[in-house]
């Protein structure tokens, strides 16, 4: 936690900035209910490998080791396992409008309404940050995402 000094050096810095760049991860979207793949009740924590539509070997492996899942070597094999896992968050972003921009996501969105925005590198495909304000061109998507196609 930040005591009330750093607060106030904080805020100063952020005050006199002329550009702000932004690295964002999951942290920016589990307050809209999204799950990350690492924490207690995550994608990994809460992986149930016998649901999922894959060999018997593969489920092992899934149990064993719940990264499996999200693996290259798995998916070049059967992509059922990761589909179906992440399917709901697929229909939460596209078809039920589910997640909403987090505190996070407005601050970066102020940012930008004050001129010292100048990029944004996000590790989330939700593609929350679309939903803002910010021009597309300075979100810089890692991993790509859900939120804008091209």
């Amino acid at each position: 936690m930040c005591d009330k000094k750093q607060v106030q050096l904080l805020a100063t810095w952020l005050k006199n900035a002329k550009s702000i760049g932004v690295l964002t991860g999951a942290g920016i979207s589990v307050g809209a209910g999204i799950p990350d793949f690492r924490s207690p009740g995550g994608l990994y924590d809460t992986l149930k490998p016998d649901l999922l539509t894959a060999t018997a070997a593969q489920r092992r492996e899934m149990s064993y080791d719940p990264t499996t899942v999200v693996s290259w070597s798995l998916f070049r094999e059967n992509q059922f396992p990761y589909l179906e896992l992440r399917r709901p968050f697929i229909l939460g972003l596209n078809q039920e409008k589910k997640w909403k921009p987090t505190l996070a996501h407005f601050f970066l969105d102020t940012l930008e309404k004050k001129g010292v925005l100048s990029r944004v590198y996000t590790q989330n495909i939700d593609g929350l940050d679309y939903q803002m304000d910010i021009p597309h061109e300075k979100i810089v998507p890692c991993h790509g995402s859900l939120g804008s196609a091209s």
